[in-house]
């Protein structure tokens, strides 16, 4: 993507800037402190950089940045907007519709770049030259993708080495769950049971007195030889009543409710008479019946103290085993899935081993190629692959190397820029000025390798401790860069700015306020203009004066 306009507000010191780009080699230079990287940041959020509530300019609500692109794959213009609340996130927009910072950089980074210093200090430590050398091999993503195998195989293997180191845990734990499911299945529990079992029990102890007392009841309501019972006194009332009713038809009422008295009493006198012959002095049953109360009391005591809650410890047992296989089992299952995982990991890694041992000899060539161009003549440049032995790491040509998330290896750039010298760590053998165009060369190669026609590059102060005729070289590197791609450099050089097609100035200027919070009555403010022609001339006059400690920042 090209970038064809960048609007600013409210973001840092910058009031509000708008800055029409166009192809070519574009140069932002200004005095030092002018601001000029703070276009970079602008720049940087709108690709999805982190929004930070300290871009905002003091005293403003929000700080917005709003980036306009040609896709010279489709000829549509991209319009991309951040907004930076102090009240809350930050709001991403793509041609108008909601969209997210993790998107913004999906969209952006495979065609634009921003090489900042930052990315030269990240080359100052030989831990990331790992990562420089899958970017110029093109193993970034295989490099990730043995990252994810790496991390699949640990964890299966932190897994095994658990369950091993627990086995015989296990195994008791498994052993108890099994004893304590079959101790209440075998119970036959269900609910209920235990108020139904009490209600029996109290009758079996009361058997004889119930059968006393129905017996009594039963004599009661029958009569015998020397007394009337109930019965048959009813019988007498109703018989009296209905010769009464013949004589007087109004009793009618009377006669039908001493009928249904006596048909309730002769009633009564039956089921207690059949109840009476239902019981029976039952020992036995009685010693059955407290066994099973017993049996329920323990395992209410040992499993929840109801029958609910024993009902549910079984489910909740019959779960918990579900998830404890046969150990034995699980093991065998576990160590296969972690060989299994190992040997995927080792072919992607081997392969990723041998894609980078491949590209160092490359790689080695092109750079010491781009240095020469960049005037350090006779250089020598090598990437270096250091592995570990490990008695349990992975073959290669007969050597065991200790497996790692990133591969089998290491890398360290070693580096010499003088004739006869021995190569030693770039990271200790480079100077500054040295290490910024080692940097410019992998950028290059590595844009070279990636096969992009259209594409952005920003530059943010690599130039950083050169002058001079390497300034020269690393300007006609950079022109040369920008007749296949955008470029946009931060200079302070003179050398580089002459050879730009387009020149911004940043400058600092105070500016009449009255927030009483600035006690002079001054506010700073950045402003960014184009230059002409004759500014061009004016600000490159200005920068050869410049005394060389205020050149270099």
């Amino acid at each position: 993507m090209i970038l064809k306009r960048l609007t600013i507000r409210n973001f840092a010191l910058i009031n509000e800037a708008i800055i029409d780009f166009e192809a070519g080699l574009t140069v932002l230079t200004g005095e030092t402190g002018a601001g000029k990287s703070v276009v970079v940041g602008a720049l940087a959020l709108a690709l999805g950089g982190r929004g930070d509530k300290e871009f905002i300019r003091h005293g403003c609500d929000s700080a917005n940045v709003r980036a306009v692109f040609d896709n010279p794959s489709d000829a549509k213009e991209i319009e991309i907007s951040r907004q930076v609340s102090r009240k809350g996130a930050s709001k991403v927009r793509v041609d108008g519709q909601p969209s997210s910072a993790k998107q913004l950089r999906e969209l952006t980074a495979p065609t634009v770049q921003i090489v900042s210093q930052h990315a030269g200090q990240l080359l100052t430590d030989e831990e990331n030259h790992l990562d420089f050398l899958d970017h110029l091999a093109g193993t970034s993503e295989l490099c990730e993708e043995v990252a994810d195998l790496y991390a699949s195989w640990q964890h299966s293997a932190v897994e095994l080495r658990r369950v091993s180191n627990r086995r015989q845990q296990l195994i008791n734990e498994r052993e108890l769950l099994l004893f304590q499911k079959g101790e209440i299945e075998q119970a036959c529990l269900r609910s209920g049971e235990e108020e139904e079992l009490i209600t029996e029990r109290r009758r079996l102890d009361s058997t004889q007195s119930l059968m006393a007392s129905a017996s009594q009841i039963v004599g009661n309501l029958s009569g015998d030889a020397d007394h009337s019972g109930v019965v048959d006194m009813v019988g007498a009332v109703r018989k009296e009543l209905e010769n009464m009713a013949e004589d007087d038809p109004t009793l009618s009422k009377q006669v039908e409710a001493v009928a249904e008295i006596d048909f309730q009493v002769e009633e009564l006198r039956r089921s207690i008479e059949q109840y009476g012959g239902t019981l029976h002095d039952d020992p036995v049953r009685l010693e059955e019946v407290n066994l099973r109360l017993d049996e329920i009391y323990k395992l209410k005591k040992k499993y929840g103290g109801s029958e609910e809650a024993v009902l549910v410890t079984l489910e909740d047992i019959t779960a918990h085993l579900k998830d404890r296989p046969d150990i034995d089992g699980l093991l065998d299952t576990l160590t296969a899935e972690t060989d299994k995982r190992r040997q995927t990991y080792a072919g992607k890694a081997v392969a990723l081993h041998r894609a980078r041992k491949k590209a160092t000899k490359d790689i080695g060539r092109n750079v010491v190629k781009e240095l020469s161009g960049l005037a350090i003549d006779g250089a020598r440049f090598e990437c270096e692959l250091v592995s570990d032995d490990d008695d349990d790491g992975i073959f290669v040509n007969g050597r065991a190397l200790k497996p790692s998330s990133y591969g089998l290896e290491t890398a360290r750039f070693l580096f010499s820029a003088n004739p006869g010298e021995p190569m030693r760590s770039l990271v200790k053998t480079a100077s500054g000025g040295e290490m910024s165009r080692v940097l410019l060369a992998l950028k290059l190669i590595e844009r070279g390798r990636a096969g992009l026609k259209e594409n952005l590059l920003v530059f943010d102060e690599v130039d950083v401790g050169i002058g001079g005729r390497t300034a020269i070289e690393v300007g006609r590197k950079l022109k040369t860069l920008s007749e296949s791609c955008q470029v946009v450099v931060i200079t302070h050089l003179h050398q580089i700015a002459r050879l730009a097609d387009h020149h911004f100035l940043a400058t600092k200027i105070g500016e009449s306020t009255s927030d009483i919070s600035e006690k002079s009555g001054i506010r700073t403010t950045i402003t960014i203009r184009k230059l002409d022609a004759v500014n061009i001339d004016s600000e490159l006059a200005r920068m050869v004066a410049l005394p060389e400690e205020e050149v270099q920042p």
